[in-house]
């Protein structure tokens, strides 16, 4: 297919990129070869993997042969995952699990998040692995201030999207998947001082898994961290922190109309608080708006119903009985409302 992968003993075919299934032998073979101790193998062989190391590198930007070579390495490697050893592979999977698919074109992209799900698919092997490396992209990189970088925004859905697909087939896939993510998603939550674009980033991305067979399965862990989140984030916003006016309405007076009305997910109109340079209030006021968002998604899709009884339940437990929460519960109030116009109101 036009991939430059090369064998110096082909005499024949020097000069010309070698096919696809060709590439796929080779590779193959180089991993076999590689499965023995390192003073055994083969100069040749050993050769050959280093270079296909240096292909899965991404921390250098890639001419077109080069990425049209990536993605045919990606390919080769996808089926040839049972060859694959930690033990005498472990820069090549080094390579494979730091990867920042945000910088990845769509084609190779598509290509790696195939070798991942497979990868992951390998017996009792690199299942964790493969789910950290993608809620590690749960956050674009280099988020060093409040606001994502533009190149970053653009991508976002596309890239949250397929981050999701990858998880719930690994899901489908493998029976332990949900519990590993589980633990993965509770080490990974963002922390009190982590920068607001980071943190809403994360928590977007994590609640687009709460639908169909993986919301069963791991919704009610995902809203309860995220409401945990927003609790701990409430508690330290003191009063201090709000600007009393005439102008401030604040989520106290949440016009949910307007956030309903808002189709750029921003909350900019009616859900915007007023707040004296608290930076828990900036983070909390902008997650507040996205749990709202996820809310009419699950409104719109039919789900709900089980929202409601799921956050019922946490927020009986938890928020509840935090004396200091201030805002937490426009929350509820917010689902109360969507199911109110549903035509659905409840009172248990």
């Amino acid at each position: 297919m036009g991939a430059e992968l090369w064998r110096d003993d082909m005499a024949v075919e020097a000069e010309k990129p070698i096919r696809d299934s060709v590439a796929f032998r080779l590779v193959e073979h180089v991993l076999q070869s590689l499965r023995m101790d390192p003073l055994l193998v083969d100069p040749y062989d050993m050769d050959q993997y280093n270079k296909m190391v240096s292909t899965l590198d991404t921390s250098k930007k890639k001419t077109p042969d080069e990425e049209a070579l990536y993605v045919t390495t990606l390919k080769a490697l996808s089926e040839a995952v049972s060859k694959i050893d930690i033990t005498y592979h472990h820069l090549l999977l080094n390579n494979i699990f730091t990867v920042r698919i945000w910088y990845l074109q769509r084609d190779t992209l598509d290509a790696f998040l195939d070798l991942i799900t497979r990868l992951a698919a390998v017996a009792d092997q690199y299942l964790r692995e493969c789910l950290q490396m993608l809620v590690n992209n749960f956050t674009p990189p280099l988020v060093q201030r409040n606001e994502l970088p533009r190149w970053a925004v653009s991508r976002k859905k596309d890239i949250f999207f397929h981050l999701c697909e990858s998880l719930k087939t690994i899901s489908n896939t493998v029976p332990l998947a949900p519990r590993v993510l589980r633990d993965i998603i509770d080490r990974s939550m963002p922390k009190l001082f982590d920068n607001k674009a980071k943190m809403v980033s994360f928590v977007e991305c994590m609640l687009g898994l709460d639908t169909d067979r993986m919301g069963d399965l791991i919704g009610a862990t995902l809203l309860a961290k995220v409401v945990d989140l927003l609790t701990e984030l409430d508690v330290n916003i003191t009063w201090e922190d709000i600007i009393q006016g005439e102008h401030n309405k604040g989520i106290f007076e949440m016009e949910l109309e307007d956030l309903d009305e808002d189709e750029d997910g921003l909350g900019q109109a009616g859900t915007k608080v007023l707040f004296g340079g608290n930076a828990c209030a900036e983070k909390l006021d902008s997650l507040m708006v996205v749990v709202c968002e996820h809310l009419k998604s699950c409104a719109e899709r039919g789900y709900l119903d089980k929202e409601f009884d799921i956050l019922k339940t946490i927020f009986r437990a938890s928020v509840l009985r935090v004396h200091r929460s201030k805002f937490c519960q426009n929350v509820c109030s917010f689902l109360c409302w969507k199911l109110f116009v549903s035509g659905k109101v409840y009172f248990r």
